[in-house]
């Protein structure tokens, strides 16, 4: 059937993460400030559908830095991808397990873990909390101890620097976790316009705006490493970008 096997010349995704923004912002109401714009989708007509295993898979295509507007630039990623049944993508409003945003900790007892309590970091986090909230029942706003669920990720973006020669990762919830909970892990939305499986392939342009790529990696270079998961949670293979500074 002609119909059975959709490839997409490109999709993108917009992925916006301001500078300063508050983590319970994004953990608790997601905002990735995510806008999504179909470049084309191109039926291709075959005999029989090609035969794709049902975990993702994906390429490295390009990576390239964009300037911006009030000093918010862009790196936008390109990557291709083939699934075998299509489960690819998840609607932004999709926040019940398994694509929850966050797991509330709890301790041997069953309680749920505060900011203070032997089990909570003793360092303050904002990834690692969620702040004003009462999980406690005795009308107190808490801090209570979670953990990210990167599940509700389907999309996954490491940077690594490179220094003397070796990689070394820039976690930037670590980095900048006292005061804001940044990631540029996201979500590309649903891919399979139809309500059957189906083997996709084509390629996702994703793209992350800041303003502090110029000022943190001026004259660093740096390697992308990114891998992308369907709605089974399988994880494609990792792939990695070449080496690049931004800004050139």
């Amino acid at each position: 059937m002609t119909e059975d096997f959709l490839k997409i010349s490109k999709f993108k995704v917009h992925t916006a993460i301001i500078w300063l923004y508050l983590a319970n912002n994004i953990i608790l109401n997601p905002k990735l400030k995510r806008g999504l714009l179909f470049v084309g989708i191109v039926i291709i007509g075959c005999d029989k559908p090609p035969e794709l295993p049902t975990t993702p898979s994906i390429t490295f295509e390009s990576v390239r830095f964009a300037t911006g507007v009030n000093g918010f630039d862009s790196l936008i990623v390109v990557i291709g991808f083939e699934d075998g049944n299509g489960d690819l993508g998840l609607l932004g409003s999709e926040n019940q397990p398994p694509y929850h945003p966050y797991d509330f900790q709890k301790n041997a007892q069953g309680e749920f873990i505060l900011f203070g309590d032997p089990e909570a970091p003793s360092e303050f986090h904002v990834c690692d909390f969620v702040t004003d909230i009462d999980v406690t029942g005795d009308e107190i706003a808490d801090t209570a101890y979670i953990v990210i669920n990167q599940n509700s990720f389907n999309i996954e973006i490491d940077f690594f620097l490179r220094r003397d020669g070796a990689y070394e990762e820039f976690d930037w919830r670590r980095e900048f976790g006292q005061f804001n909970c940044i990631t540029f892990d996201g979500r590309y939305p649903i891919l399979n316009s139809e309500d059957f499986e189906r083997p996709l392939a084509g390629s996702l342009s994703y793209s992350m705006v800041s303003s502090g790529f110029l000022p943190l990696f001026g004259n660093d270079t740096l390697q992308l490493r990114i891998e992308i998961k369907d709605r089974a949670l399988n994880i494609s293979n990792t792939v990695e970008s070449q080496d690049f500074v931004v800004g050139q």
